[in-house]
């Protein structure tokens, strides 16, 4: 966001129009009444530019050639909430009547084509309050659509129909060529000049114009005077087939001035080329026909000039309003991941790393730059590496998914940590992926919490020993996948009686002191653990029924030979024992059960043995 705010006015402002909606904006809604100058301003521009067309393009006795009026008339409606336009239709009523009657069919047929023009303007005027409610002009196809059906097409096609039959019935004129005339001069005369008429009456033009540096009006006024002096160069003369070139100076004042200095050369070229025709020079002198057709060619010229650059301005306002977009969600982009230790990497299809914010330092210990390219998996621990190239291709895979991942990093080339990433894929247009989005975070706390509750819920809290739970997991992962082993089976003798004589206290000393010696008689593979009360188990894994006795036995000699002191008392305890194999695949309850009858048998038989499993 280093070239906020956009340098170009014209972006400045639609894209700020476009973000203000239409329905909540209140600009038009809530719009004043024209005030009577205004209004007393509109119903003379309108007579003017009426009597005008009439003088200058209407040949025959026909209708005029260009109509000019139903732009400014519409133009000023779109202005306005639907309850004011009764005051504007009224003025420009007595108008459009006045013209008529001086300079048109006279005063029998200006009433009926008053309110024929009054109705086109406020039709073509209704369907874009409909369909582009305060809209920024030209800013899109979807406008333009709207606008050149709605004032070129509906509109026009309905006045003319109607003129055409007054016409045919009262003058005795031919319906289709009256008609065709009509609907060619409003229609032209509309989609020519109400684009610049809007920008002027919505104030747009002179807030564009403010808007503008030094050196972007320098260009503008440089632009519009050179479609001024091309468009007059080449229809001052009458020797050269010129046409095409005012398209060119056309197509430069679309593509470097926006919306206002594409609507002006519209209207420039129109007046330009009008006036020099009517006067029997330019390019159109060649054409041998009388000057009614010259005009129509005029204006399928200037058709398809609106054709060739409207289509591309409307394009480039919506890329203006795209790249608008595109630097402010950049500019939140980098405020996120340059001031958050939160790690934001984008990927390509193979992996790689395109792009890294400034935190991927403390996994790496590189600045970004130095890691654009690299395989995102060499960052990883080397047993987590397979497992993120699966999940990599998952994502892809899935591109309409967020997948949630947890793998572990290598800080320091030593220290362990735990990353959570949240990734999507990234599509283009039509729908490939092109790369990989993720947000990683360093979720080492959690991790080390949940594992400090794994252990607590898998833990004796007396003795530090693994719990029922505990054992009960360890031999089932013992049973499924180990090669057999025993399991051992401890009873505390009479240990009631020491909670009896000495108190709960002594007996937890008591508890607390065969953990240890069982956990120092024992493999490091093996597992002690606590059921309950003064039970405790053995898991001896690939020992034989021998191998285990001689650690049991150890193990109960050291209980026997060893005494707690409590306070001033010396405590000795023996303890009973029973010993069963296992086999892979066997149930971890039957094991148990088995252990459990020998441990009774050795209690039965006098306790302070050990008793092994038939």
């Amino acid at each position: 966001m280093r070239n906020w705010p956009p340098t170009d006015p014209e972006i400045t402002y639609f894209a700020t129009r476009r973000l203000q909606s239409p329905r909540t904006r209140g600009v038009m809604v809530n719009a004043p009444a024209l005030r009577p100058a205004s209004l007393i301003s509109l119903g003379l521009a309108y007579f003017v530019v009426s009597a005008a067309t009439m003088r200058l393009t209407r040949f025959d006795g026909g209708v005029a050639f260009l109509w000019i009026a139903t732009a400014i008339l519409t133009a000023r409606l779109t202005t306005m909430p639907m309850r004011h336009w009764a005051a504007p239709l009224a003025i420009c009523s007595v108008a459009s009547i006045l013209a008529t009657s001086l300079w048109g069919f006279g005063p029998s047929m200006a009433l009926p084509f008053a309110a024929i023009n009054m109705l086109e303007g406020a039709l073509g005027a209704a369907i874009l309050h409909r369909f582009a409610p305060w809209r920024p002009v030209l800013d899109s196809h979807r406008w333009l659509l709207t606008f050149a059906l709605a004032t070129g097409v509906i509109a026009p096609l309905t006045s003319a129909a109607l003129a055409a039959s007054i016409l045919a019935s009262a003058a005795e004129q031919p319906f289709l060529r009256s008609g065709l005339n009509w609907y060619s001069g409003h229609a032209l005369g509309t989609l020519t000049f109400m684009p610049i008429f809007m920008l002027v009456m919505r104030g747009d033009a002179v807030r564009l114009v403010k808007q503008m540096d030094q050196r972007k009006l320098v260009e503008f006024a440089a632009l519009v005077a050179l479609v001024g002096t091309v468009t007059y160069a080449s229809f001052a003369q009458d020797r050269l087939p010129l046409l095409f070139l005012p398209i060119l100076p056309m197509v430069l004042a679309t593509f470097r001035g926006g919306a206002l200095s594409t609507a002006a050369s519209i209207v420039i070229v129109a007046v330009i080329g009008g006036a020099l025709t009517l006067q029997g020079h330019g390019p159109l002198a060649l054409v041998d026909a009388p000057i009614g057709a010259k005009m129509q060619f005029l204006q399928l010229y200037i058709a398809c000039a609106m054709l060739t650059i409207l289509p591309a301005n409307a394009e480039l306002q919506q890329r203006a309003c795209l790249f608008r977009r595109l630097r402010e969600s950049e500019a939140r982009y980098r405020l996120l991941t340059e001031n958050s230790t939160d790690i934001v990497i984008n990927l390509d299809v193979g992996g790689r790393l395109q792009f890294a914010s400034t935190s991927i330092a403390q996994i790496s210990g590189f600045e970004p730059d130095k890691l654009i390219g690299r395989r995102v998996s060499r960052l990883l621990h080397p047993d987590d590496a397979a497992r993120a190239e699966t999940s990599f291709r998952r994502i892809i895979a899935e591109p309409t998914k967020t997948h949630v991942n947890e793998y572990r990093g290598v800080i320091g080339g030593e220290d362990v940590r735990w990353f959570e990433t949240h990734s999507r894929a990234v599509t283009d247009d039509i729908g490939n992926v092109t790369g990989v989005v993720s947000a990683i975070r360093d979720v080492s706390n959690r991790k080390a919490h949940e594992e400090r509750l794994a252990r607590a819920a898998l833990t004796d809290a007396l003795t530090g020993l693994a719990n029922r739970r505990g054992l009960d997991e360890e031999l089932g992962a013992r049973l499924s996948t180990g090669s057999g082993g025993c399991v051992a089976l401890f009873d505390l003798d009479h240990f009631k009686r020491i909670n009896d004589t000495h108190g709960h206290a002594a007996g937890d000393e008591v508890l607390r002191r065969f953990a240890t010696l069982a956990r120092a008689s024992v493999r490091e593979q093996d597992l002690v653990a606590r059921l309950g009360g003064e039970e405790f188990a053995v898991v001896l894994p690939e020992a034989t029924i021998s191998q285990a006795a001689l650690v049991c036995e150890r193990l109960r000699h050291a209980i026997a030979s060893t005494s707690v002191q409590v306070g001033e008392s010396l405590i000795s305890v023996t303890v009973s024992g029973g010993v069963a194999p296992y086999l892979r695949n066997q149930s971890s309850e039957d094991i148990l059960r088995v252990a459990d009858r020998a441990l009774y048998r050795a209690k039965h038989a006098g306790r302070d043995q050990l008793a092994l499993a038939a």
